[in-house]
Parts: structure tokens; sequence; C-alpha cells
């Protein structure tokens, strides 16, 4: 099982920023075009928890109008730091549904959530702003904790 060691905001605006373009949309934050104390404002004003997992990050956001729900994000392509956060989110957050929001051309690492259980559910047509253009990006919903 993948070790989740939890990062403070500059550890993980440090972190985003060494994972370059694969944390781009990272909790809605764009570590290329921002800088770290953007990034830790951002991450701290949106309550976001960020966890190293491995050699990739990992995150959520609570939704507030929903407390059982967490929006998440992760730097890696593989699902294995997605299920430990998942775990960790569904057993001592008791958080029972979860939403990632992904490019829909797989920069953001569309495989890692779906290869976690995740189910595609619709498309926001042009809802990123990245490299000159709107780009459409995928809705990922995982509705049941993840169980080992």
């Amino acid at each position: 099982m993948t070790e989740l060691r939890p990062l403070s905001p500059a550890e993980a605006a440090r972190g985003l920023r060494r994972a370059g373009t694969a944390a781009r949309g990272f909790l809605g934050t764009d570590p290329v075009t921002q800088n770290d104390a953007l990034l830790v404002r951002e991450l701290t004003r949106r309550e976001a928890q960020v966890y190293a997992a491995g050699g990739a990050l990992v995150g959520c956001v609570p939704n507030r109008a929903q407390p059982r729900q967490a929006y998440v994000s992760s730097t890696s392509a593989g699902p294995e730091p997605v299920r430990a956060l998942l775990e960790h989110l569904a057993g001592y957050q008791r958080r029972t549904s979860f939403v990632a929001l992904v490019s829909e051309d797989g920069t953001d690492g569309a495989a890692a959530f779906l290869g976690a259980g995740f189910a595609r559910t619709g498309v926001l047509p042009g809802h990123r702003y990245a490299g000159h253009a709107f780009h459409d990006v995928l809705v990922l919903v995982k509705e049941e904790p993840c169980r080992s």
C-alpha cells in the first residue's frame, strides 16, 4: 500500500512546481503559471489537503455544499496513490463521494482515476484555459469508498 505523508501548503507548492505540467489543474491550481506564494494562498483558501504518495502528489478539497464529498487530484498516472488517498478520506474523514476534473486530452492523469474505480460522468466543454486555448474537462465520479 502507498504511504501518504501530509504536506504543508508551502511544501505542496514546491512539490507541484517540481511536478511541472503534470500538476496543471491540481485542485484548481496551475504551478506552471502561478508562483509559490499564489499557490500557497490558493491551497490555503480552498482548505486543500495535499499528500506525498511515493513519487506523486495527491490531494483533496472539501465540497462545502456536500460535506461527505471531496474533489480530488493527483500528479500520478498510476491508480495506487489515488486509491491510498480514497482509503484515507473514507476511513478517517468519512467521505463517501469523490469527484475528479481532468483534461480530456489525458495529460492530467485520467487513467489514474479510471484505474481507481472512477467512472466518466460528463464533459465540461471549454472549462479550462491553458496554452492560449480553452480545453474540455472530464468529470469523473466515484460514489463508493475504496475498499482493500
